[in-house]
């Protein structure tokens, strides 16, 4: 004949392992993880960059302000999506802040020079002295 096991000790309780908070506990982990990934990708729009045989290596002296035009004409300023009457505004402010921050423009290769033009017209009616065109070195 067969004996049945109870799951109950001699207390009266379950001696089964509740696995119900371990398992919330991973999926916050989870969640957390994925979370953070997301926020921790590169904001920056995928650009081909022109090629250049002369040009200077980059100095990290300070966080640029970076204005990266896409080859469909998207503009984004330090990765967030930006139109162009609001350029001036934003980059004066950011100036403002931080005299001296480097502009630097990251347009595709391939982006038409109509989508361009405007925003260095726009960085030198106000009056920004230096703009550096950022390219890929010729190997």
């Amino acid at each position: 004949m067969m004996r049945r096991r109870s799951i109950m000790n001699d207390e009266g309780t379950s001696s089964r392992v509740n696995v119900t908070p371990m398992i919330d506990v991973v999926m916050v982990l989870i969640v957390f993880y994925l979370l953070v990934g997301q926020l921790a990708t590169d904001r920056r729009a995928r650009i081909a960059l022109p090629s250049s045989a002369t040009g200077i290596e980059e100095t990290q002296r300070t966080d640029p302000i970076v204005i990266a035009i896409t080859i469909d004409g998207t503009r984004s300023l330090n990765g967030d999506p930006i139109e162009l009457d609001r350029l001036e505004a934003q980059v004066s402010g950011m100036l403002a802040r931080s005299p001296g921050t480097p502009v630097r423009v990251r347009a595709d290769r391939d982006t038409p020079h109509r989508f361009v033009r405007p925003v260095f017209n726009v960085l030198r009616d106000m009056g920004v002295g230096k703009v550096e065109l950022v390219t890929e070195q010729r190997p």
